[in-house]
């Protein structure tokens, strides 16, 4: 019959949950003492050391994931309050007052008439984008952030808007 150390690093070998158990030096005398001389009272102590070192695993193993999880969502958090929507950020607003668009501002930043004419006649939300995106520099992304929707709706906005603005210009040009 092979001795207790034999056996001991047969299971040391394994790299599972086992080897980690027997890492701890006390756990590795139990499981000696249990080998040498297996008893059921030895035997009893070596599984509620077992069990008890798989309970601390469990929990550290679930305390680690819910930290990662919760410094993800805390970021998630920070990131989405540092985008404010379009009305609580001051002189971010577009050009449109009661909801009719300041004709002298329009005109002023677009610098054209024809342009500023094709972008009174667009909705409130494609105006917005357009402001948004052509004179305050943002990003689709992060108009689609401001206003919490998603990436794909401001892109289709956008692009509404474009084909929109074309057409009426491209009329206004051959009137």
């Amino acid at each position: 019959m092979r001795d207790a150390k034999q056996i001991l690093q047969e299971f040391q070998r394994q790299k599972d949950l086992l080897t980690a158990f027997l890492d701890q030096h006390e756990n590795q005398k139990e499981m000696l003492r249990f080998i040498q001389s297996p008893t059921s009272g030895r035997l009893k102590e070596l599984n509620h050391r077992f069990r008890q070192f798989c309970f601390e695993c469990r929990f550290i193993h679930y305390m680690s994931k819910f930290i990662y999880f919760q410094s993800i969502n805390t970021i998630r958090k920070l990131r989405r309050n540092q985008l404010h929507p379009l009305e609580e950020v001051p002189g971010e607003g577009v050009a449109v007052c009661g909801g009719e668009p300041e004709q002298g501002l329009i005109e002023n930043e677009f610098g054209c008439p024809v342009l500023a004419s094709a972008i009174e006649r667009l909705t409130d939300l494609q105006q917005k984008v357009i402001h948004l995106h052509y004179q305050k520099g943002w990003k689709l992304r992060r108009i689609a952030e401001s206003f919490r929707v998603t990436p794909q709706s401001i892109s289709k906005t956008h692009r509404r808007a474009l084909e929109e603005i074309k057409k009426r210009m491209e009329s206004e040009k051959h009137a």
